[in-house]
């Protein structure tokens, strides 16, 4: 059986959703299953094809004519999947932002994000993050309910997206199935045991992710500000976004610019080296729904500081993360907290490390999507 895995992600992945569809992808074939990624590209005419870590990927034709950039996909994929979808026998849709499709192929729709809950939790100031709200409205959630309509089977990344879904849309009967996202906790290891940082040792405090709206990135650079004397403490930003130029500004008001370092977008390799590095891992959002981050922290070791967002709703009573409040001065106390307390730190960066081997591989996740396609073509049948 071929399955067609179609994203609006760019491939190579620089975002989680990405990566997602890529390590599920890479592990179906140990079921039997063959795979398709099939992605957006960055020409206006041709499809280009090419071989991702052992997985066939298409790359469709796009052109970001926003808000009708949808029409355009659909005018690129319609006609794809009229041709028969290159042999698929399932179709898997990883949203946001995929378009209006008809096919007779059975349809497993992933909701990462929903975009009324995601825009809805966008408090920066401006004419952009209004227009992201306002398209959400007007036209994203439109897309969405096509998409749950047309939908065989639903899977929720979080149990919060679940919740999401059922109090914000409208889902004829449907009830999501929640598949967390996982991580490779093979490559994502502690590199020499679980180092033990001492109180006062020069710290890197690291976000991982982009530097966009619902990010909580102002209040990080705040909560930093609180914690500049502390000596040696720096701040690491890996990610990119359009919000870079906005945040180094604040850096020089804030008078913390030399200790704020823009590392830009790190490979996988590149970025297991900064969480083996950072004394703690931030996430500082007002919105998540699973972030990757906080798994591949817990998966390195890496201590983690967290807003209550996405994924944390999902960890047992008590997470072994600290769960702060957003608000500068809490981030800064939690930050602190880690900082001045590495036995503790340590003891939960321990007990993060056999959570995820217990429960968030993506082989995990792979069988139990696979589980879902089968389930769906049976009953096609």
């Amino acid at each position: 059986m071929r399955v067609a895995l179609l994203t609006n992600n760019h491939l190579p992945p620089r975002e989680g959703i990405g990566r997602h569809v890529l390590e599920l992808a890479k592990r179906l074939p140990a079921s039997g299953i063959e795979p398709l990624i099939v992605a957006k590209g960055k020409n206006l005419r041709f499809w280009h094809r090419f071989e991702l870590e052992g997985v066939p990927v298409a790359l469709f034709p796009y052109a970001p004519v926003r808000p009708f950039h949808q029409e355009a996909i659909r005018a690129v994929l319609q006609p794809w999947l009229d041709r028969g979808a290159e042999g698929a026998g399932v179709l898997h849709l990883h949203l946001p932002l995929l378009p209006r499709l008809k096919t007779s192929l059975p349809r497993l729709v992933t909701f990462h994000s929903p975009l009324l809950a995601d825009t809805a939790a966008i408090h920066e100031p401006g004419l952009v993050s209004k227009l992201v709200k306002a398209n959400a409205r007007l036209f994203g959630q439109a897309y969405e309910h096509a998409q749950i309509r047309a939908a065989a089977a639903i899977i929720a990344v979080s149990g919060n997206v679940r919740d999401e879904l059922c109090r914000q849309y409208r889902l004829g009967g449907q009830q999501p199935v929640v598949i967390e996202n996982g991580v490779d906790p093979g490559f994502f290891a502690p590199a020499s045991g679980f180092r033990r940082r001492a109180a006062g040792e020069p710290a890197t405090i690291l976000y991982v992710g982009r530097l966009g709206y619902r990010k909580g990135l102002a209040r990080l650079l705040d909560a930093m500000a609180l914690l500049a004397e502390r000596r040696g403490c720096r701040l690491a930003l890996a990610g990119e976004g359009p919000l870079q130029g906005k945040l180094e500004a604040q850096a020089q008001l804030l008078g913390i610019a030399d200790r704020v370092d823009f590392l830009g977008f790190l490979d996988r390799r590149a970025l297991r080296t900064a969480l083996e590095q950072a004394a703690v891992l931030v996430n500082p959002a007002d919105y998540e729904s699973g972030p990757l981050t906080l798994l591949e922290a817990m998966a390195v070791g890496t201590p983690v500081v967290t807003t209550p967002t996405g994924l944390v709703g999902d960890l047992p009573t008590p997470a072994p993360l600290l769960v702060t409040a957003p608000a500068p001065a809490a981030l800064a106390a939690a930050i602190g907290a880690v900082l001045e307390a590495p036995d503790a730190a340590a003891a939960r960066a321990r007990a993060a490390r056999r959570l995820v081997e217990a429960r968030f591989s993506w082989d995990g996740v792979a069988a139990r999507t696979v589980a879902l396609y089968q389930s769906l073509v049976r009953r096609a049948a």
